[in-house]
């Protein structure tokens, strides 16, 4: 299980920096279109590839990860603050499209996710190998 948990929370930094790299070539090839008079009719390709990996793929592994980590009986604070951190992620970027300053706070939000998914990562290396779990003893009739 925490195998599992570090490969989730390694697939979760691995899609941010695959979103921040796709959002930069979205921008670039707005930018381009731009400086040669095209008006795209529409958000560019990399745009909605961005658009579904923060929508659809980040938060599954995000929940993923809070589910093994209940499984595994450890990680569970770093995967909760990561799913906390991707969902005002999602949260900033539906506010966004309203008042574009707030997507300044997107771009750093996910930095905060990078972080939080590498932490749970290595603290899941670095976590006791046996958990304690205490139980009740049956207590003899009387």
């Amino acid at each position: 299980m925490r195998t599992s948990y570090k490969i989730i929370a390694r697939l979760i930094s691995l899609a941010v920096v695959i979103q921040a790299a796709v959002i930069a070539w979205s921008m670039f090839e707005a930018i381009s279109f731009l400086q040669r008079g095209i008006m795209p009719e529409g958000p560019p390709f990399a745009a909605m590839l961005h658009g579904n990996i923060g929508m659809c793929v980040v938060p599954v592994l995000a929940i993923a990860l809070v589910a093994v980590a209940l499984l595994a009986h450890a990680g569970l604070k770093w995967a909760l603050l990561t799913l906390l951190a991707v969902a005002l992620q999602i949260a900033l970027a539906f506010v966004a499209f309203n008042a574009s300053w707030v997507g300044m706070l997107h771009g750093i939000n996910a930095f905060a996710v990078l972080a939080l998914a590498e932490v749970a990562a290595h603290a899941i290396e670095h976590a006791e190998a046996k958990v304690r779990v205490r139980r009740p003893m049956a207590h003899p009739a009387t």
